[in-house]
């Protein structure tokens, strides 16, 4: 499938939310939350498209930053369900992988359910390795991983490609830094915030 990937704007909020109702079947992030992702938090949202019929979202990912960090967090990764298995998430991820490493961070960290072994797959694929078992961690019950990857040196920042481009566009050009909070303010809680217990659960997969 030919993709098109662009930063988001506000403008987008209502894409994301009808990405988020139909991505997920719980732990969906509100309208609130959304907007303050576009518009306040200190991070990058990209948004795929399909670059043959173009205003048409096939999947969306946020990657936050923390200052006086090298840490970059992976905090959202939604593909639509007729857009999955045909590479959308991976073009995500290797967009936003290269964002954070062309902003200095060392490394990526995220959060997947335990029982998604199509999610835990594709970020073993990447490169990124289990760090720690979160237990009962979304609003079902279900536990997670936190799953980490080194970002490696980084490299030469290519541009943006801007809105309806046909091409693959990988990152996000550079912005001027944000002036709000961290990235996690109240107003924008993670999916569901957990204690971390020792890895080695006997959940953990192969």
């Amino acid at each position: 499938m030919p993709l098109a990937l662009r930063l988001a704007t506000p403008s987008d909020l209502d894409a994301l939310e009808g990405l988020e109702s139909r991505g997920f079947s719980g732990d969906r992030f509100t309208r609130r939350q959304l907007r303050h992702l576009l518009q306040r938090a200190h991070g990058l949202t990209l948004i795929a498209e399909d670059s043959t019929d173009t205003g048409v979202p096939l999947g969306y990912g946020t990657l936050l930053f923390r200052r006086n960090s090298r840490a970059a967090r992976l905090y959202s990764l939604c593909v639509a369900p007729e857009a999955r298995g045909q590479g959308v998430g991976k073009a995500l991820l290797v967009a936003l992988e290269r964002d954070g490493r062309e902003r200095g961070c060392e490394r990526m960290t995220l959060e997947v359910r335990a029982d998604n072994r199509v999610a835990l797959g594709l970020y073993r694929r990447a490169g990124f390795r289990l760090s720690c078992w979160l237990d009962d961690y979304y609003e079902d019950g279900c536990a997670a991983w936190r799953m980490v990857k080194a970002l490696g040196i980084p490299r030469e920042r290519p541009a943006v490609a801007p809105p309806g481009s046909p091409s693959v566009a990988a990152l996000a050009a550079s912005s001027a830094p944000s002036s709000t909070p961290p990235s996690e303010p109240p107003s924008v809680p993670s999916r569901k915030d957990a204690v971390a217990t020792p890895c080695g659960s006997p959940s953990m997969v192969d």
